[in-house]
């Protein structure tokens, strides 16, 4: 048995629970969470965290040297690393809109990487 202790961001309560769960990596119990958004939520950080990754990547433009990006999904959180890895080598050449696909399903997360802003020359 595997117990965690979760703080819930659904909402402002900022619940403190704990989840245990079994050696399949099942949910057992739930403790501490006052409803069903924290408990989902608590049960997905306990199972697999996901994450919004914002970042930056390289542009070809000399006035705006770096664009913002992010996932457009959340993704794994154990797949942040690789993925900040991957943006380090895109290069973003204007003009591109907000909203932008810059890389399509990175790493098979079924995430795409988005542009944050308007790059224009």
């Amino acid at each position: 048995m595997k117990d965690q202790e979760i703080i819930c961001i659904q909402c402002p309560l900022g619940c403190h629970g704990r989840v245990t769960t079994d050696e399949t990596n099942k949910v057992v119990t739930f403790e501490g969470y006052e409803c069903k958004e924290g408990k989902k939520y608590a049960e997905s950080e306990a199972l697999e965290p996901l994450r919004i990754l914002t970042a930056t990547v390289i542009t070809e433009s000399m006035i705006r040297p770096l664009l913002p990006v992010k996932t457009n999904k959340a993704i794994p959180k154990n797949k942040l690393k690789q993925c900040m890895k991957v943006l380090a080598k895109v290069r973003a050449k204007p003009p591109v809109s907000m909203g932008h696909v810059i890389l399509a399903n990175i790493l098979d997360t079924g995430a795409d990487i988005v542009t944050e802003t308007d790059l224009i020359l």
